[in-house]
């Protein structure tokens, strides 16, 4: 007659618990060719508001219930919505546009874009290369009467060292 351990009857537990958890999750799907043009406006309409320093094409990208988070400081807290991310932007923008001729400001080029989508919800984070510093970005979209908005940004820079 077998014995189970109580050790090895959790062990079986969380295994099951994991395969269970694992099971239900959907992966994300390839976009369709008209979901990846659509998202792809949007980020592309994003690097252009950047570059541009143009707040109110940057601003028409987002959600009114979104949430971000600003990259450098003194600004370490998450932004509650679209109102207090255009002012964070609108500040940030004119610091950028100061001393500079434009109307391109910044040359940002993401690069190693990816595209996750979940349904009505699209995933695209890349990154941008600089002498000193990897600047990270995270946007989800959400799906909204056909239009996507950015609902969360995320942006966190990682400092390379100079050897």
């Amino acid at each position: 007659m077998r014995t189970t351990t109580k050790a090895g009857a959790c062990a079986l537990a969380i295994l099951a618990a994991l395969a269970v958890a694992t099971a239900v999750r959907p992966a994300a799907a390839e976009p369709s060719k008209a979901d990846a043009a659509s998202i792809q406006a949007v980020v592309d309409t994003f690097m252009e508001a950047l570059d541009t320093a143009d707040i109110e094409k940057f601003s028409a990208l987002f959600a009114p219930d979104a949430t971000a988070f600003f990259p450098l400081a003194p600004l370490y807290t998450r932004l509650e919505n679209k109102d207090q991310i255009t002012k964070v932007f609108t500040v940030f923008f004119a610091s950028v546009r100061k001393g500079k001729t434009g109307p391109r400001f910044m040359n940002l080029v993401p690069q190693g874009q990816r595209v996750q989508l979940y349904g009505d919800t699209a995933v695209v984070t890349f990154h941008f290369e600089g002498p000193d510093l990897i600047a990270r970005r995270t946007l989800v979209l959400r799906r909204e009467g056909g239009n996507w908005l950015i609902v969360h940004m995320h942006a966190s820079g990682l400092e390379v060292s100079k050897e």
